[in-house]
């Protein structure tokens, strides 16, 4: 299933349960009272962030999610059973969106919203009954629950990305960085989907990098690229072939800077990687040089996205 983090569904709480109309019948009870119960509650439809869920890829399809009905009122003023509630799991990182406004941010595993709350339960009979109205066959209704559309937004815990136009060597850096399996070949839009690995630091601490295919040939965002994954990573790391002729460096730089800057925070550090370059000598205008294939220069990206850049060396 193609990696997603975006979803529509439609969530809708169970409807409450009606409330009984019943009359008390037993041996030597000729005139038994109402004894109709009340009905319950309906169940609430709740997000929950699972760690094991990756994705909204699950969404393509389960669109819609109902919880149980509340039972109705039964005789001798017994009430109904409240409706079963409905968890939906979600990754964390999942934003909840109603009505164009943020309802929830589940972040953490663990983390859950109400986002459908179950109708009231109805009112039996039992309750209308009084001095002048001994035998009421006077019932409520259970309520409706909430229904709605909500938009999942999934934003990833990423810490670095990775960008730059098609065939810059994205791919190969990731590989080379974090030993991630990714497509690395040579034709123009080879990263279909992100692709992401474990980069460790000396202290043992994982951080996660991202390679997001988000620039076409055109130097234009690509609507299903990705790039609102840029939004809490901390270090950009931009690669620029340097053996690409077609275009200046300056003029490449300048089309990928404009594509994710709706999409990236103002504190992010960025890092621009020549790539497919001689790491010895550097262009003028990159903070270091790689070879991806041979693996020299890895190391100095590597240092310049874990080390503040107070102290490095170009």
């Amino acid at each position: 299933m193609p990696f997603t983090d975006r979803a529509r569904i439609h969530v809708e709480g169970g409807r409450g349960g009606h409330g009984g109309l019943s009359f008390r019948r037993e041996a030597r009870v000729p005139k038994g009272g109402p004894d109709g119960g009340n009905g319950g509650r309906g169940g609430e439809v709740i997000l929950v962030a699972d760690s094991q869920v990756v994705d909204l890829s699950r969404f393509r399809h389960a669109v819609h999610h109902t919880a149980a009905a509340g039972g109705g009122g039964e005789r001798r003023a017994r009430h109904g059973r409240n409706g079963a509630d409905v968890e939906v799991a979600v990754p964390p990182g999942t934003r909840v969106i109603r009505d164009d406004a943020v309802i929830a941010d589940l972040r953490h595993d663990g983390d859950r919203v109400v986002v459908a709350r179950g109708g009231n339960g109805g009112v039996g009979n039992k309750v209308f009954r009084s001095s002048t109205h001994q035998a009421p066959r006077e019932t409520v209704p259970g309520g409706p629950g909430d229904m709605t559309w909500l938009t999942l937004e999934l934003r990833l815990p990423i810490e670095v990305a990775i960008v730059g136009m098609p065939n810059a060597g994205k791919s190969a850096l990731l590989v080379a960085l974090t030993g991630a399996t990714a497509v690395v070949a040579p034709y123009p839009q080879s990263t279909r989907e992100p692709a992401f690995g474990p980069l460790v630091d000396d202290e043992l601490e994982i951080h996660l990098v991202a390679d997001l295919p988000g620039v076409g040939t055109d130097g234009q965002a690509r609507p299903d690229g990705f790039l609102t994954q840029c939004e809490r990573a901390r270090v950009i790391v931009h690669c620029i072939a340097a053996d690409d002729e077609a275009a200046p460096a300056a003029e490449r730089r300048a089309l990928v800077d404009a594509a994710i800057a709706p999409y990236v925070s103002a504190e992010a550090r960025r890092i621009v990687v020549a790539t497919f370059s001689d790491p010895s000598a550097p262009p003028e205008w990159a903070d270091v040089a790689v070879d991806a294939v041979s693996g020299a220069g890895i190391e100095a990206v590597r240092e310049r996205i874990l080390r503040p850049p107070e102290g490095l060396s170009k």
